[in-house]
């Protein structure tokens, strides 16, 4: 299952709000069931950023965001954004690409 949360950060805090995330990404990947996570910038708009979290199933997913530890966490980021707002979705499908080779 993938986790989106999609972001408007404080104008002027994007970099801020960049290193801090790497730092609460690198703890969650550690969490049980975790799989990834990812951050994205809108090319239109500085401020405005998405993360993805994916997870194996919603059972961990669900433990973490209950967790104490979780609110703890992710406190750095709710400092540097102006609003958030998150959907979670079961991922139906991956299709990876595949390089190709030349004759």
């Amino acid at each position: 299952m993938r986790a989106t949360l999609y972001m408007k950060v404080k104008a002027g805090r994007e970099q801020e709000f960049e290193r801090v995330w790497q730092t609460i990404a690198e703890r969650v990947c550690l969490e049980p069931g975790n799989l990834r996570q990812s951050l994205l910038r809108d090319t239109t708009g500085a401020s405005s950023f998405v993360i993805t979290s994916d997870w194996e199933n919603r059972e961990p997913f669900a433990q973490f965001e209950r967790s104490p530890g979780q609110d703890e966490l992710t406190a750095p980021l709710r400092e540097l954004r102006e609003s958030t707002r998150m959907v979670v979705y079961d991922v139906v499908a991956d299709v990876e690409a595949r390089t190709q080779q030349t004759s």
